[in-house]
């Protein structure tokens, strides 16, 4: 269980550094901020959860590093493509 937490805090680095970077730069986002971060975080925390769980079954370690470099840059990617509406 202590691994569990220890990857998922390691694995949350990025994404929580990308958050403070935007805030840092876009001070002045109003409500959007106060349920976007949040979300991305809860998400962020289950996307992790999901790959823990099917890296478990993958034995060979080459298909586990494939696997992780895809889960991180798809959120990378979901971080920095994402589109908001201004409505």
């Amino acid at each position: 269980m202590e691994k569990l937490i220890k990857t998922i805090l390691l694995a949350m680095i990025p994404s929580i550094l990308t958050i403070f970077l935007l805030i840092e730069y876009f001070p002045y986002t109003g409500l959007g901020r106060i349920l976007s971060v949040p979300i991305t975080v809860f998400l962020n925390i289950v996307i992790l959860l999901i790959s823990i769980l099917i890296t478990r079954k993958i034995k060979p370690g080459v298909y586990k590093n494939l696997y992780w470099i895809t889960v991180i840059l798809n959120q990378i990617r979901e971080l920095i493509f994402t589109r908001t509406s201004n409505e």
